[in-house]
């Protein structure tokens, strides 16, 4: 089985990742029945991603290496996980609560309160001193109702939630892996940039030479620094981070890369394939790259479903959305009907016009049925 990089991916969940995915020579996809069915077990030198964090209990079960599912175990409750930043930032508080302790929370500062377990923003709250603790309980239960039609209680947690210290910055992302030796490898790096609607929170990741600029030195320092403490192999990683004057991890999530194909645009953009360097255990050549994309920036954006749109009788207006788009390189539309967006697409975009981009209302971009 070495030499093989195993995806896996279940059922039903969030489309865009095998939509996207680079032709990889030596990449198997499994789906969760054949995983649950095999007779073999994931071994230490073996490398597995799962396209959902749907898929990551069932693959844990299956791997025989400790160190791996200690580590993946640590990462994915972000209780632990916090436990493990304390020690690298001495000062930073959380706690852990349930769903009723959310009217009672004593809140002197900004804070996040955030799902123990969760994705695509859901139930994510930025909370002071002034807020109305009973209207955000409203809304987290509300948020959490609606998403877990689509997100399992393996991803989205119902019950318990975190309490944290609001970290000020920037947002980022880093996809990256450590090799069968340990050492960590970055296969690409994107600025999030806040929306002008919330509701459409994770629309537009893009990356740059200047993105990689500012993050990649400090990214690295902090994932070797990580496995001092994991002693982890052979392990995809795709997390979150903070950039104001410093990098601040804020949610690492194991054995994948980007949801929803974020995760393959780097490849869409300038042909990094992430799953290719994971097998080989190497890097991409960053220096090369950006020199010779040195002015470019490559976006991702999400088209979410609009927050006001009837299903029954309105569709996304696919052309009016690619129309605000400089350059087109990948287009990908999902059922919107079944998930909670209609597409993905990387673009080639100016400065100015992801600004702009930052500030579409997807009920702007859907129309009557046959009209």
């Amino acid at each position: 089985m070495s030499g093989k990089l195993y995806l896996v991916s279940p059922n039903s969940a969030e489309s865009g990742t095998l939509e996207t995915l680079p032709v990889t020579a030596n990449l198997v996809h499994l789906k969760e029945e054949d995983v649950n069915e095999a007779s073999f077990n994931f071994k230490k030198e073996d490398k597995v991603c799962v396209t959902s964090e749907a898929s990551l209990d069932i693959v844990r079960k299956k791997i025989e290496d400790k160190a791996k599912i200690k580590g993946i175990d640590c990462l994915k409750d972000k209780y632990q996980f916090r436990e493990i930043l304390s020690e690298l930032y001495p000062g930073y508080r959380f706690e852990k609560i349930d769903f009723k302790g959310i009217e009672d929370l004593k809140i002197e500062k900004q804070t996040v309160l955030k799902p123990l377990k969760g994705c695509f923003g859901t139930a994510v709250k930025i909370i002071d001193q002034h807020s109305d603790l009973k209207k955000v309980s409203e809304e987290v239960a509300l948020e959490i109702e609606k998403n877990s039609s689509v997100l399992s209680e393996n991803v989205l947690s119902k019950n318990e939630f975190i309490v944290e210290d609001f970290i000020k910055g920037e947002e980022y992302a880093v996809d990256m892996f450590y090799d069968e030796k340990g050492k960590p490898h970055i296969v690409n790096i994107y600025h999030h940039p806040m929306p002008k609607i919330a509701a459409y929170l994770h629309m537009i990741y893009y990356t740059s030479k200047e993105v990689f600029d500012k993050v990649y030195d400090q990214a690295n320092a902090f994932f070797e620094k990580l496995n001092l403490i994991l002693n982890v192999k052979n392990l995809a990683i795709h997390s979150e981070f903070k950039l104001d004057k410093e990098l601040f991890p804020i949610e690492l999530n194991t054995m994948r890369f980007g949801g929803m194909g974020l995760g393959n645009m780097i490849y869409h953009s300038v042909g990094v394939n992430p799953y290719d360097c994971f097998i080989k255990g190497e890097s991409p050549d960053w220096n090369t790259i950006w020199q010779k994309n040195e002015d470019s920036i490559f976006a991702f954006l999400i088209a979410y479903n609009g927050t006001d749109v009837n299903k029954l009788n309105q569709e996304p207006d696919i052309e009016k959305l690619k129309n605000r788009f400089t350059k087109l390189l990948k287009e990908t539309l999902f059922d919107y009907k079944e998930q909670l967006a209609f597409g993905v697409f990387c673009i080639e975009e100016t400065k100015s016009n992801l600004e702009k981009l930052l500030e579409i209302d997807f009920n702007d971009y859907f129309k009557s049925i046959n009209s």
